[in-house]
């Protein structure tokens, strides 16, 4: 996905991470539900501000295929 590319590293298939800035996040955001397919694709940004408590916030609207994961 160019969009995540923009902001972060490929670490494998679909998995990107990095440090990025609140505005970058908001456009990385913004970019990426330009392009995802609200029924096919599953999208989850994880964010961890000041390396205290891991958010993760679910872009669209696919079932979680995570969600039966301990």
């Amino acid at each position: 996905m160019e969009a995540c590319r923009k902001y972060l590293t490929h670490v494998q298939r679909s998995v990107f991470e990095g440090r990025i800035t609140e505005g970058q996040l908001a456009l990385l955001r913004k970019e990426v539900m330009n392009i995802a397919d609200q029924e096919l694709d599953f999208v989850i940004i994880y964010n961890m501000p000041d390396n205290k408590k891991l958010n993760r916030d679910i872009l669209t609207d696919t079932p979680d295929p995570t969600e039966n994961f301990i």
